[in-house]
């Protein structure tokens, strides 16, 4: 299977499909095994326009049959891997209907009236308003931390109130008591 010295880059590689193409297209039929839609007459057909499109690479490579089947393995774990890729987002739900939507609203604005003052106003800034934990820690003057653990706390809550299930156990935070580090709510008695 070596390959003609003498002959020049794209006039080589014309030497080499005459002689070995029947055994390029079987290794990459036996490389394609499961994977359906894909011609290997097609797959080779690729590799090599992208060969003659780098002629400088033609000149240098010494074996091109050992190069052609390295550049078809890696073109087919390509395409097992853009196989493997996750499919698309679904599309959105439709639309709810004017009292589906406000009765969603409602068991939202209940599940939110469960919570703390403080748990209340991070869930509310970060999810609704789109404020950033370190945009919320400057301006509040509250450490991150501490607004993380308070968000986690409303987002078990809200999950369980809207489940429709108690509260979460070791998550109820009624007001008056003390949140995270000992700093207490605002307003609270400590």
């Amino acid at each position: 299977m070596s390959d003609a010295a003498d002959a020049s880059g794209p006039a080589r590689l014309v030497q080499v499909l005459q002689r070995d193409r029947g055994r390029l297209v079987g290794y990459v039929r036996r490389r394609l095994s499961g994977l359906q839609g894909q011609d290997p007459e097609d797959l080779l057909s690729e590799v090599v326009l992208t060969l003659l499109e780098r002629a400088d690479l033609l000149a240098e490579v010494e074996n091109l049959t050992a190069y052609l089947c390295t550049a078809l393995a890696r073109r087919v774990a390509d395409l097992f891997r853009r196989k493997a890729l996750p499919p698309p987002e679904p599309p959105p739900p439709p639309a709810l209907r004017g009292w589906e939507e406000l009765e969603l609203r409602q068991d939202v604005g209940r599940a939110l009236a469960l919570l703390s003052v403080v748990e209340r106003a991070v869930w509310v800034a970060v999810e609704l308003e789109g404020w950033t934990f370190a945009e919320l820690s400057r301006l509040w003057a509250v450490p991150i931390g501490t607004l993380l653990a308070r968000k986690a706390r409303a987002g078990k809550r809200l999950r369980h109130a809207l489940d429709g299930g108690p509260p979460a156990p070791g998550v109820s935070c009624p007001p008056g008591r003390l949140l995270g580090r000992g700093v207490a709510a605002p307003g609270d008695p400590g």
